[in-house]
Formats: structure tokens, C-alpha cells, sequence
């Protein structure tokens, strides 16, 4: 009994992309082939996950695949380590933990192809092989997406190769991974000219004016992460990880930004940031007794940017009580010019009148990231010398799961010192309290065959340097059943997806983030597409009929001035390989 209690120990710790905190898992989930198989084959969110590449809920696709994506639900971006800020890039290179969609140990290959906007598609082929002492994984993605308007093509290649070792005498395992990521972008600004484009004047929307016609950026990232695990026994275990990054950002045509060209640069209209990052982290699990589980551990974090580096060390820890279900996380980061970075939270899981609570108290004192540090009101080359004070977020969370099929989460921030980009895009921190209050319903009502499902989500901030939209909703009504003699499930329905006004905001290519532009508010929107999906045996086919209702309602903004994709029909498919 000993052994299942530190199973979801190690599951957690093993996580990749995520805090260093102890997690819980689904015990009765087995990861064997009979529980993939009826996972994978049905239908799921995280098919539209897949497919779309971001939560349809929470952001959108600023004009094009492949491009930024729009965040509409307020989520932090702070972070204890430095992150270099471009969106992109941190989008695309976060790579798949090594247990979580890989976790299945047998062999198997997914294919995943989708159409994109005008001449473009996006395909992506995982295949897994098993061998005596671990596996190999190999991971390629590839979208190009030509777009609905001049200059706006996106093209991105990501390869992920990872493999697992455990050695069958001593407790040992190895995992590594090597990944690499390319990005080719075409920046055109938006719509030049709004009455042309409401109007319908112009059908072809390749010869609607746009606001540039040079400016394309590129990205190029490698990386290799490899871990040793040895296990003193069933109840404690020493880690050490390795990650190795390097990042280069490359910006041609500048010139059509003048809001920071020629600011910032003398003539040239070319630009180039290049980085370096090197992390090391020591890590012990432990049992502390039959109840306690905890985590201690050290992470060495060296930023390269140029000659310019940033040298920091991070110390974490976390315990958890499984009779309690309650966490304690603390991490505190030190370095040559910050001192006193830092997060702690504790949560609390609880059952009440048979409703499962979570309440998340936290205390985040944390930096911003190398961009937004190198990018205030007196630019400078010089790596960190115009400082920013640190972010103070001290927030709360409620969650509540009513019923199987209905969950509420609830969120109150207060934040102090946020840092942001301003109308002219230069980084500054807010001189005042920010507050943000959310709450966000999910539900899954169904009779036999007819299901609606979806979100619902309300979000208020006291400043609109965190600009939000104040009303989302995600809503999907659908029939689903077996036809053809019962070999083909079928669903059969309409999406609709709404969003309230969005106070302004505009993107920099540049900065690889958006700044406030008070005068560019975005209009409330509605996005509604009808979709059938077919699952025969391991493929399931997606045919969907995207943003129907602008054959009536006219032309909407996804983002001032990046418009909502003119009604276009794909069709997708997902397909699953077995031993």
C-alpha cells in the first residue's frame, strides 16, 4: 500500500513545463493499451485542443493559423525564472511532458491533419516505439497557412524527439529530449482602411489595403533536456535535470512600425536577439512518514542574452498530507540583481455536503520577463539597466465541482507593481492596485443523445492595463449516436462562441506581445459553426463549417484590427495506429 501512495508522487514530480509542486492523479487510470484505445477513440475537448492548438474558450488565432493567439481569459504570465517574453516562441517550445500524453507504454502512431486559411494546411505525425528497457518518441508538426489577407503567411516546424532508459538491475532511469522549433511569420497589421472592409465592397480580401507590407519576423529554437532518477527505495528518490535552450529572433522591414521604428533604432530596419539558457536542477523526493510526501530541491538558472547573463538560483519545496489533502509551495529565486523573488501558496481540497472544494490562497512576488525588462522608456542595449520593480500577486482561488458534469471556478487577484506595455509600447510598471475578479462555469447537461456543453465565464479589471473582455461563453449543442449498424459515432451539431467588447489593445511583432491602444476598442463578437464528426474505429473525421453566421451578420474583429476568418469549410481527421 505503501507504493500506490508514492505513485502520484513521482507522477508529478516528473511533470515538465510545470511549478515544482506535488500534484495528485486519478489512481483507478491505467495507462495500458484498452485504456488508451477507449480514450483516444472517442471524442473529446482535447481533439478541439489538438486541432485548433489553443482552448477555444480562453484565446483565439489573431487573423491567421500559426500566428500569435489572442488572449481573451486572464491567465498570469509571471514566473520565477526568466523568460525571454516572445509569445510565439514560449507558445511552440513548450514541448510535451514526458508523462502526460506520452504516458501510454505500448506502441502506437497518431496522424493529425488539418486545413488552414487559403493555400495551407498543418499535419502531425507522433509515433511511439517500445523496446525491452524504454521507448522512443518521435513528434513532428508542421503548418503553413497562407491567410485570408496580402502578407500574412505563417509557417512553423516543430520536431520533438524523446526517449526513455531504465535499467533493469539497479533503480535508474534515464529520459531525454531533443526538440527544435522554427517559426517564418509575415506581419501585415491589420486592415488599413475599416470602411472598405465593412462596406463589402471588396470580396477578394487579398486586395484589401493593409497597414504593412515588409515587416516579417523569424524563430529558431533548440533544445535538449535529459534527466537522471535514482530511487534509495519505495519511498524516497534523487533527480537531477539538465535543459539546454538557445533562441534566436531575426526582424526584417521595421520600418513599417513606426511606432518603434525609428524610436528606438537609428537607420538600420533589421534586428536580431539571440539567447542562451542553461538550467540545472537537483531534486529529492521523500516520503516523509505514511501521510506526508515532499519535495526539496535546487535549480541553477544561467541566461545568456549576448555577453550579457543573468546568473540565478532558485531554491523550492512542497509538501503534501494525503489525509489532510492539503499542499504547502514555496520557491525563492536569487541573483545578481534580484534578491527577493518568490512564490508560496498553499491549497486545501475539501468535500462538503458531497461537493468537492479547492481553495488555493497565494503570494507571488516575481519578475517580468528579458523583453519587458529591455524595453522602457529610455531603450537601451545594455542588458538590465533600466529596472523594473517586481510584480506583487496576491490572489485567491475557489473551485467547486457541483456535480460530475458541473464545475466552478472562482479567482481574485490583487496586484501590485504590473508590469505592461504602454501606447507607445514601451514596458512600465502601474503605479496602482489592479484587481481582476473571474468566474467561469463548465457544464455538460445530456439526455440520451442530445448534449449541451460548454463555458461560461465572467472576468472584471479595476485597469485597463490588464484590458478584458468582461463576458465569454463557449457553447456547443450536439446529437450523438451510432449509425450504419452501429459502426460509425456520429456527432451532429452547432458551436457558438461569443465575446463581449474588448477594451484596446494592439500587437508588436517586435515585441512578440500586445500593448494598450485606447483608441482601437474591439466591438462585442459572435462566432458560430456547424460540425459533423465521424469516429470509425480509430479515425475520427471533424468536418465543420466555420463562421456561418457572417453570411448575414457582416464582418467582426477578432481584434481590432485583425478581422474574424470569412466562412471557410475544413475538414480534419485524427487517426490512431496500434502495436
Amino acid at each position: 500500500m505503501r507504493i500506490l501512495k508514492w505513485i502520484p508522487l513521482l507522477y508529478s514530480i516528473l511533470i515538465f513545463g510545470q511549478e515544482d509542486s506535488i500534484l495528485q492523479i486519478d489512481p483507478k487510470i491505467e495507462a495500458d493499451s484498452l485504456w488508451y484505445k477507449n480514450s483516444q477513440n472517442n471524442f473529446s475537448y482535447s481533439d478541439e485542443f489538438i486541432l485548433l492548438g489553443h482552448q477555444n474558450f480562453e484565446s483565439s488565432i489573431m487573423g491567421n493559423f500559426g500566428s500569435v493567439l489572442i488572449p481573451f481569459w486572464w491567465k498570469s504570465g509571471s514566473s520565477i525564472e526568466q523568460k525571454i517574453g516572445d509569445r510565439i516562441l514560449e507558445a511552440n517550445t513548450l514541448c510535451p511532458a514526458y508523462t502526460s500524453v506520452y504516458k501510454e507504454t505500448f506502441p502506437h502512431t497518431k496522424i493529425i491533419y488539418s486545413p488552414t486559411y487559403s493555400d495551407g494546411q498543418r499535419l502531425n505525425f507522433i509515433h511511439k516505439v517500445k523496446y525491452t528497457y524504454g521507448s522512443f518518441i518521435l513528434d513532428y508538426d508542421r503548418l503553413v497557412s497562407e491567410g485570408n489577407l496580402v502578407h500574412e503567411k505563417h509557417q512553423n516546424t516543430r520536431f520533438n524527439f524523446q526517449g526513455s532508459y531504465t535499467h533493469p538491475k539497479i533503480a535508474y532511469t534515464s529520459k531525454w529530449r531533443i526538440n527544435t522549433f522554427k517559426n517564418s511569420s509575415q506581419w501585415n497589421g491589420g486592415i488599413g482602411n475599416e470602411s472598405t472592409f465593412f462596406s463589402n465592397s471588396q470580396s477578394n480580401w487579398q486586395l484589401l489595403p493593409v497597414n504593412w507590407l515588409n515587416l516579417e519576423t523569424s524563430i529558431k529554437h533548440k533544445g535538449l533536456d535529459w534527466q537522471h532518477e535514482y530511487r534509495f527505495s519505495e519511498a524516497s528518490a534523487f533527480k537531477y535535470q539538465i535543459i539546454i535552450s538557445q533562441d534566436s529572433l531575426f526582424y526584417e522591414g521595421l520600418e513599417d512600425d513606426t511606432l518603434f521604428y525609428p524610436n528606438r533604432l537609428d537607420s538600420s530596419t533589421t534586428l536580431t536577439r539571440a539567447f542562451s539558457n542553461i538550467n540545472h536542477t537537483l531534486k529529492w523526493i521523500t516520503q516523509i512518514n505514511k501521510d506526508k510526501n515532499a519535495v526539496i530541491g535546487l535549480k541553477n538558472q544561467n541566461f545568456k542574452q549576448y555577453q550579457e547573463s543573468l546568473n540565478r538560483w532558485i531554491f523550492f519545496t512542497s509538501i503534501y498530507s494525503e489525509s489532510l489533502k492539503n499542499q504547502v509551495h514555496f520557491s525563492y529565486a536569487s541573483d545578481q540583481m534580484y534578491s527577493n523573488s518568490f512564490t508560496a501558496n498553499f491549497t486545501q481540497h475539501i468535500n462538503v455536503f458531497g461537493i468537492n472544494n479547492r481553495f488555493k490562497i497565494a503570494y507571488e512576488k516575481t519578475m517580468p520577463n528579458w523583453i519587458q525588462l529591455n524595453s522602457s522608456i529610455e531603450p537601451s542595449n545594455q542588458f538590465y539597466e533600466e529596472l523594473i520593480e517586481p510584480t506583487l500577486d496576491q490572489y485567491i482561488e475557489w473551485d467547486l465541482e457541483l456535480t460530475k458534469n458541473i464545475t466552478i471556478h472562482n479567482a481574485y487577484h490583487n496586484i501590485d507593481a504590473f508590469t505592461y506595455y504602454d501606447e507607445q509600447a514601451h514596458s512600465v510598471t502601474s503605479d496602482h492596485l489592479i484587481r481582476i475578479i473571474q468566474s467561469r462555469i463548465k457544464h455538460h447537461v445530456n439526455t440520451k443523445k442530445w448534449h449541451w456543453r460548454g463555458d461560461i465565464g465572467y472576468q472584471n479589471s479595476s485597469s485597463d492595463n490588464i484590458p478584458l473582455a468582461k463576458l465569454l461563453f463557449n457553447q456547443r449543442i450536439y446529437w450523438q449516436s451510432k449509425i450504419f449498424k452501429d459502426a460509425t459515432e456520429t456527432q451532429i451539431g452547432v458551436n457558438a462562441r461569443y465575446r463581449s467588447s474588448h477594451p484596446g489593445m494592439t500587437y508588436s511583432p517586435i515585441l512578440g506581445d500586445f500593448y494598450t491602444n485606447p483608441l482601437s476598442e474591439t466591438n462585442a463578437s459572435l462566432k458560430c459553426d456547424v460540425f459533423a464528426h465521424f469516429k470509425i474505429q480509430s479515425i475520427k473525421i471533424y468536418a465543420s463549417y466555420e463562421n456561418f453566421n457572417a453570411l448575414w451578420q457582416g464582418e467582426q474583429f477578432t481584434l481590432k484590427p485583425y478581422p474574424i476568418a470569412q466562412p471557410i469549410f475544413r475538414l480534419s481527421l485524427i487517426w490512431n495506429f496500434y502495436d
